[in-house]
């Protein structure tokens, strides 16, 4: 099941600390910058003390949805079998400005996708396996909740199920899968009448895809797998600790994930939408969209589907 949202402020065990929890006027001051999508003053990303890393801003730019899709992955695969990924230290909202505040852990490592390019066949396909690995004992370890919803069973994140007010139609979450097809139907045809015009388009998806997409299990799902979203590091040769592996030596200079960050968009959505989330936003322009398919499976008809249900939304 999902886990329960804790009310907020939300503080992790003291005993798990790296140190003191970054003060308010430490975050905003730091200078030690993460760049973000949008604008500062709706999102700020920086990092405190080089040990935490802090997620700050708006309601509608930084989400609880994060700070609960890290608890729900640190309980369901406690030491020794963690997965790497953030520990959340902190989230608070602060009741002056409105701003949520989620503190986490910082995780060592370079973006894939600033390595990718320098990377070898080798090392590609090494990566590759080991998030392939990761992905699927993400999946098989955390059961669904019976719903599509977010982390905590409610509604969904993803901005095809957005709406300018609460509407469970639109937002889910929903027991069906028809259902959750249908409101990105309605969500299309309420933006394109919002224009005055007939919602040609729309009136197709209202009309298909109902039925189109049917018949896939709800797992739980990232939702962003871009490069920049996963760390890599040089592994230094040693063997894991523990491990009977005498070969550390053949380790040395390999690289490794060091963690999958960036769960804001994560949630129990159709086993497909993995793949399909990082299909519609491709840019076919090296091998990057060949070596997804070795992590999640390829849904190519599915995310075909999906390709059409974006251009009609993002217009």
């Amino acid at each position: 099941m999902a886990i329960a949202a804790p009310t907020l402020p939300y503080f992790c065990d003291p005993e798990l600390l790296p140190g003191p929890l970054p003060t308010q006027e430490e975050i905003l001051s730091s200078t030690h910058v993460v760049p973000t999508n949008g604008p500062e003053d709706w999102a700020r990303a920086v990092i405190v003390r080089d040990t935490f890393f802090v997620k700050y801003g708006q309601k509608w730019a930084v989400h609880e949805n994060e700070g609960h899709a890290l608890l729900l992955l640190h309980r369901h695969f406690p030491p020794p079998n963690a997965l790497p990924v953030p520990r959340l230290y902190a989230m608070y909202r602060d009741e002056k400005s409105d701003r949520l505040f989620i503190v986490m852990e910082r995780m060592p490592g370079d973006s894939l996708q600033s390595v990718w390019e320098s990377m070898k066949e080798i090392d590609k396909l090494d990566i590759t396996a080991q998030l392939r690995e990761l992905f699927t004992r993400i999946r098989q370890g955390i059961p669904s909740p019976g719903v599509f919803g977010s982390v905590t069973g409610g509604p969904l994140g993803h901005r095809f199920f957005w709406a300018p007010r609460p509407d469970p139609v639109v937002n889910g979450p929903f027991r069906e899968e028809r259902d959750f097809n249908r409101a990105m139907a309605i969500s299309s045809r309420r933006r394109w009448g919002d224009d005055g015009q007939r919602p040609w388009a729309s009136e197709f998806l209202e009309r298909h895809l109902p039925d189109a997409l049917v018949g896939h299990e709800i797992v739980f799902t990232h939702g962003d797998i871009q490069r920049k979203n996963i760390l890599v590091a040089k592994r230094d040769g040693q063997p894991p600790e523990g491990s009977e592996d005498k070969g550390g030596e053949n380790l040395k200079g390999r690289w490794e994930v060091t963690a999958i960050v960036d769960w804001e968009e994560a949630g129990f959505y159709p086993s497909y939408w993995e793949y399909a989330a990082m299909f519609m936003y491709l840019q076919w322009v090296d091998d990057w969209p060949e070596k997804y398919e070795r992590i999640i499976d390829p849904c190519p008809l599915e995310a075909g589907m999906m390709l059409f249900v974006r251009q009609i939304l993002d217009y």
